[in-house]
């Protein structure tokens, strides 16, 4: 039997499992089966007092705990990605009543592993354990992630109505834990960087989900780049989750030593005695041989993931490989745009080995944001360009116009992407008369296609409007803006996405220090990169603060060969 702690995974070699959970309050045991997408495929998917039964999943009312799932893998649908069992209490919070001890057995009763499942307070439903699929194999997580809006909440989350489903007290509409929270049902979204709270002093919020994010296909429509995208956001969320595992034991292992210790030091009698100090060493032991498992498992674990990510790096197309892929030297424009574009790499501490792709999904749903702050002015618009050029190679040809603001630089960033021809790059804007110009065409193209859309009359806009979708890089914002550019740029922001204009920043927030609330609330509508290597990203599962490094950092001259060629007649 193995103790877990929250976010911690084992392989399972079991294919009949039963899960309980030990409460000190009345409650229920539930479960979901989850396809890719994060969703049920219907109601039926959701196993519970009344309806006990779902493919390979049983509801019982009577086991060792109370309610017990019974659950065969064999019998688990291969479009079945995850099983999730979730506890919730009929009306108390968990934070009142004693931790909950999940267990998970085999058919015999043997156990498996349990999980105390620890910090909660205000949540009233919580996904204890979840079975989940990876390289053909099943794996157990312990997962501990609470809903304070309930069972309800919960399986809404995943799909289900909840006309049917057993009622909870009311609460607040968002889980717990925002950092922890799952992600969306038909979504898959990349972390959020930590933009500034306030403008200028450059307070940092708690890492976050960002607002970006695209609907992922069914089982049934994903094609192989969804798939590998897909796979990339499983070992993200792998390596996030053991990564707080390893933190998680060892703040346990040095909380346990370290008490136990003050209490030998307590008793002044005993303080130098003998029988102290074979209790202190006991203690160093407990603490050395729990740390010593879990970064042995960690290290198991973190093995598992480079090897995945090894295999899937060679099948990555070009939008999503790094610059030294064989696959730019194939590479040739697309008939369709690609699934998503690399903005970077993530890292812990703990596992330097293990650099993961940070892939921002297509279409452009929030503008990125390269902090061009201390001093960093070159480089975040080197960064810029390399993200330009990213955009240009993942969409067909002629399927992105370029617009350049550039007034500080007299317009260096658009001749740095020449060759590009002026019907992909138009012509820069330098002064505020022509950034004035420029926006009012990409506002005028969203007003057009909003009122056509209203009236069910896109077609009549056919020849007026590009159809190609249209980036704007606005370099060193705000500089050259009144209040009808910021007002017109807070509507290309919001409405432009759903029109196809998508933006693209290099700015320094303290410029914008002493213009206000309008100009400053802008920043935490976007993902906010940096333009060199820096902590500041947070994942959506336990928040752990990850290094990020920017695309291209040292690849400059891969990203001028790829400029030359998509400048070439065959794009």
């Amino acid at each position: 039997m193995v103790a877990l702690v929250k976010g911690q995974n084992m392989p399972l070699a079991a294919q009949q499992l039963k899960i309980s959970v030990r409460m000190a309050a009345p409650g229920d045991l539930s479960a979901l089966l989850l396809t890719p997408a994060g969703k049920v495929r219907s109601e039926a998917d959701f196993a519970f007092y009344n309806q006990p039964s779902a493919d390979g999943v049983r509801w019982a009312s009577s086991g060792p705990d109370g309610q017990q799932i019974d659950l065969d893998l064999s019998a688990v649908p291969p479009t079945i990605e995850r099983v999730l069992a979730v506890v919730s209490l009929d009306d108390r919070k968990f934070g009142q009543i004693q931790a909950p001890n999940a267990r998970l057995c085999d058919a015999t009763g043997a156990e498996i592993a349990t999980f105390v499942i620890t910090d909660l307070t205000e949540e009233r439903a919580v996904i204890a354990w979840e079975i989940y699929r990876r390289q053909g194999t099943w794996k157990v997580r312990a997962v501990g992630q609470g809903y304070s809006g309930g069972l309800a909440q919960c399986i809404t989350a995943h799909g289900v109505a909840v006309d049917d489903a057993p009622q909870q007290p009311a609460a607040p509409p968002q889980p717990v834990a925002p950092a922890q929270a799952p992600p969306p049902p038909a979504e898959r979204v990349w972390p959020s960087s930590v933009p500034p709270a306030t403008i200028p002093e450059m307070t940092i919020r708690p890492p976050s989900v960002p607002i970006d994010a695209a609907p992922v296909p069914t089982p049934y429509q994903v094609n192989q780049d969804e798939r590998l995208y897909d796979n990339l956001w499983r070992i993200f969320e792998d390596a996030a989750r053991a990564t707080a595992a390893l933190r998680s034991a060892t703040g346990y292992a040095e909380q346990r030593r370290d008490s136990e210790m003050t209490a030998l030091l307590d008793d002044p009698r005993l303080r130098n005695s003998p029988e102290t100090e074979v209790k202190r060493t006991e203690a160093q032991r407990r603490h050395d041989e729990l740390v010593a498992r879990a970064t042995a498992d960690f290290k198991r674990d973190v093995n598992v993931l480079v090897t995945e990510l090894a295999q899937l790096t060679g099948a990555l197309p070009a939008p999503m490989a790094s610059w030294d892929s064989p696959a730019w030297q194939t590479w040739r424009p697309a008939e369709e745009p690609a699934v998503a574009v690399r903005i970077g790499d993530l890292q812990v501490n703990e596992a330097p080995e293990l650099r993961v792709p940070m892939v921002f999904r297509l279409p452009m749903r929030t503008p990125l944001w390269i902090d061009s702050s201390e001093g960093k002015r070159g480089e975040a618009t080197a960064l810029a360009r390399t993200l330009v050029v990213r955009l240009l190679a993942a969409h067909p040809a002629g399927g992105l116009k370029v617009h350049v603001a550039d007034l500080v630089g007299h317009g260096a960033a658009a001749r740095a992407l020449q060759p590009l021809s002026a019907g992909v790059l138009h012509p820069a804007a330098t002064t505020p008369g022509e950034l004035s110009e420029m926006l009012g065409r990409l506002t005028e193209r969203v007003d057009l296609m909003q009122m056509a859309a209203q009236a069910g009359a896109l077609e009549t806009l056919e020849g007026k409007v590009d159809k190609a979708r249209q980036l704007l890089v606005l370099h060193d914002f705000p500089y050259g803006f009144d209040d009808r550019a910021v007002a017109q740029l807070r509507f290309l922001i919001e409405e432009g996405p759903a029109a196809g204009v998508h933006l693209l920043f290099v700015a320094d927030p303290g410029d914008a220090s002493t213009l206000g609330p309008l100009v400053s609330s802008l920043w935490r509508s976007m993902l906010r990169l940096s333009a060199t290597p820096d902590d500041h990203i947070g994942d959506p599962w336990v928040g752990l603060q990850w290094t990020y490094t920017p695309d291209g950092f040292n690849g400059a001259p891969a990203v001028d060969a790829v400029l030359t060629r998509i400048a070439g007649p065959a794009f």
